[in-house]
């Protein structure tokens, strides 16, 4: 200091000493310091460079911001230069207020008249503190909140009043890093009897947590776990943070922060202030109407139906319809899966369509029978053969009567109607047409034990794997309609047929089961079939990828036992939770957008929502049983392309990418089809494993935004 010389001085150049701009500080209140007429000469040391540090001592004024660190700095350049020094906070806007009412004052008669100078200060507070009230509104739910601060030195008083700006009580202060002139200004805060605490540590503090009914705990990062294993909403106000907290601007983002974390607790204790039940009229559907549809997130039925067929052991969907139907059909399933699939088809041309196309489907047919003896083999209508009016169920009719050895069914998903979800749906009803008591020795009984699970098309290889093994943890024997674990990469060999998968015998024997576990609303109906049909009570799970359903799950599967839950379950819950609180500091408040089948957005929205997540989005390919169910502002029936808005997070399949890097959005991929990401089948969505993985992985992509 003192070895160089500034470009140009005025009366109203200040230093900055001990502003460190920690997570950008500096940066929220230089513009504002800018807008009152203050030039900022030297920053000590933060955003500094060396340069400019050699002529603070033409500085008119010293504004010492941490004063425990640098005020003999201060002291010495007073003495050395005659230059006088002030202490200041720029934490909340009444600290910000007086921090720019003292600078002016102490900077009155270098250049300017008295009423220049407060003139424009009193301005710039008056602008700034009209914007910070609009800002702050949504954070109104915070007055009367109660709090135990514990951070050092000028940090303590200073947040103190940042706190009270925003209408939050401080019942308990730390002052072990204080030294006895911030006490004195807590005091002044606070009054004679504030609640001043010397014994901070980590037992003490969880005690005055529940002494004084804290809301929430503003410390340091060593502390976020005291937090985080109690069960208390947490703010990190300390040098290791990431969010800056100083000027007006900065006071809305610890609101912010500090809502997030109240939201996310409470949703996760099911008083959210913002959870979305089904019914809300909140909720409401739009059909997107446009007169073509791009980048489409709709596939057709026959798809779905050929994607539970994959389940099916010894089975074949054969597509009825043109070549490209099939072609195109099965590059874009094994692209998900990355695995053969079964997958035929009829290849209908113009002379098969004008002249009639059960020659050709009866051929098809007869040789992939003669060739390959499937178990099943299930003819799928297209768009072209369903319109053209050809009487396929006859057809078929008049093939069962003439097959012995494989089974032939008829399942109508015409692209046209419906979606990938009903396709599904519409193949695991065909499926159930089979179903039977097991022989004429066992009609009427019941096996003990045996259970039903209808899983729904949302669901990954990974998770019809991790089904099986939570129900034979409790000793039930599952059979699993479809069961698409063989899809996960354990195949050998190709085969035209499905391998691996429920076996056509324990189809037959559904109806002697106890009870169907549905998972996913489009399963109710293959549900209430087998009820119908055996008198076999269901329960429909619309997710098990939240905390409560997963409790819920695991309660019916303990009553259909008759044995405890596991132990291994108790502490998958309770890294769960603690992943969830975890990574809830990075995910709470983030705006997201869901692309996908309507379970699945149900799923997804109920777990982002459980991380405190907002969800302004949802669009849906086709109207469906569980669209009233997902949890979201607004659902739409559209494509990729019509999604617009703001949005921190796009959840969507691969064919999102455009959409995503249109809104400037990261994409997290799942769905159907990901083809852009390895591992998709061996993903866990489902159990607390899965949901957490699910939770790690989104974090992991909002941290990055974050923290480039």
């Amino acid at each position: 200091i003192g070895t160089g010389e500034p470009p140009s001085v005025t009366g109203y150049d200040i230093n900055l000493i001990g502003e460190y701009n920690i997570a950008g500080d500096l940066w929220l209140t230089e513009p504002i310091l800018e807008k009152a007429g203050l030039k900022v000469l030297s920053r000590m040391t933060g955003d500094a460079t060396f340069e400019e540090i050699t002529w603070a001592h033409r500085a008119k004024l010293n504004v010492v911001v941490c004063s425990r660190a640098l005020i003999n700095v201060a002291k010495e350049m007073e003495r050395r230069y005659g230059i006088p020094y002030v202490e200041v906070s720029f934490f909340g806007k009444t600290e910000m207020a007086r921090a720019l009412r003292l600078m002016g004052s102490r900077l009155i008669g270098f250049e300017g008249s008295r009423e220049q100078i407060t003139g424009k200060i009193e301005e710039v507070i008056a602008v700034e503190e009209q914007k910070l009230h609009d800002k702050l509104r949504p954070y109104e739910h915070l007055k009367g909140k109660r709090a135990v601060l514990y951070t050092g030195g000028v940090k303590s008083w200073s947040f103190i009043s940042a706190l009270q700006d925003l209408g939050i009580e401080v019942v308990a202060v730390g002052t072990k890093k204080s030294t006895l002139e911030d006490e004195e200004k807590m005091r002044e805060i606070l009054g004679e009897n504030a609640p001043l605490v010397e014994d901070v540590a980590p037992k003490n503090l969880l005690s005055l947590l529940k002494e004084k009914n804290a809301d929430m705990l503003i410390a340091g990062g060593r502390n976020l776990y005291l937090a985080v294993k109690e069960g208390y909403p947490f703010v990190d106000v300390n040098q290791e943070r990431h969010t800056a907290y100083a000027a007006y601007e900065g006071l809305v983002n610890l609101a912010e922060q500090i809502s997030n974390s109240i939201s996310f607790y409470e949703r996760s204790r099911g008083q959210g202030r913002d959870s979305r039940v089904c019914n809300s009229p909140a909720v409401m559907l739009h059909a997107h109407k446009r007169d073509a549809i791009i980048n489409p997130l709709k596939h057709s039925a026959s798809i779905g139906a050929a994607i539970a067929l994959q389940g099916v052991h010894r089975a074949l969907p054969i597509i009825h319809g043109a070549q490209g139907c099939t072609f195109l059909g099965k590059v874009l399933l094994t692209k998900h899966f990355r695995e053969p699939i079964a997958l035929a088809g009829t290849k209908l041309f113009a002379g098969d369509v004008i002249m009639g196309s059960d020659d050709r489907l009866e051929k098809t047919v007869t040789e992939f029978i003669e060739k390959n003896a499937p178990d099943v083999i299930a003819v799928l209508t297209s768009g072209l053969s369903e319109a053209k009016g050809d009487d396929v169920s006859a057809c078929v009719s008049g093939m069962k009567s003439r097959t012995e050895s494989s089974t032939v069914l008829h399942i109508p998903t015409p692209d046209y109607d419906g979606g990938l979800e009903s396709g599904y749906c519409k193949a695991v009803e065909a499926l159930l047409g089979l179903a039977g008591k097991q022989d004429s020795a066992g009609y009427g009984k019941v096996i003990a034990g045996q259970v039903n699970v209808l899983a729904g098309s949302h669901l990954s290889p990974a998770d019809f794997n991790e089904l099986r093994e939570m129900l034979e943890s409790f000793d039930l024997r599952p059979i699993l309609l479809p069961d698409l674990s063989s899809l996960d990469g354990s195949r050998q060999g190709i085969s035209p047929l499905a391998v691996g998968g429920t076996t056509i015998e324990e189809v037959r024997g559904l109806g002697a089961s106890a009870f169907t576990i549905a998972i996913g609303a489009s399963m109710e109906s293959p549900a209430r079939m087998l009820r119908e049909k055996f008198g076999i009570e269901y329960r429909m799970f619309e997710s098990l990828a939240d905390m409560e359903a997963i409790d819920a799950f695991f309660e019916l599967l303990s009553m259909l036992s008759g044995r405890p839950v596991p132990k291994k379950y108790g502490r998958q819950k309770r890294i769960f939770i603690d992943g969830m609180r975890d990574a809830h500091f990075v995910t709470a408040g983030k705006r997201v957008c869901l692309a996908l089948e309507a379970d699945h957005a149900v799923q997804q929205s109920r777990l982002l929502s459980g991380a405190g997540m907002e969800i302004p989005l949802a669009v849906i390919p086709t109207e469906a049983p569980a669209a009233g169910k997902i949890q979201a502002e607004r659902i739409m029936v559209s494509d990729l392309f019509s999604i617009e808005g703001q949005f921190d997070l796009i959840v969507a399949n691969s064919h999102g990418t455009d959409a995503a890097k249109k809104l400037g959005a990261p994409l997290y991929q799942t769905g159907f089809p990901v083809y852009k990401l390895f591992g998709n089948t061996s993903r866990l969505t489902i159990g607390y494993r899965g949901a957490l993985e699910t939770i790690n992985e989104i974090a992991n992509i909002c941290a990055k935004e974050v923290h480039p």
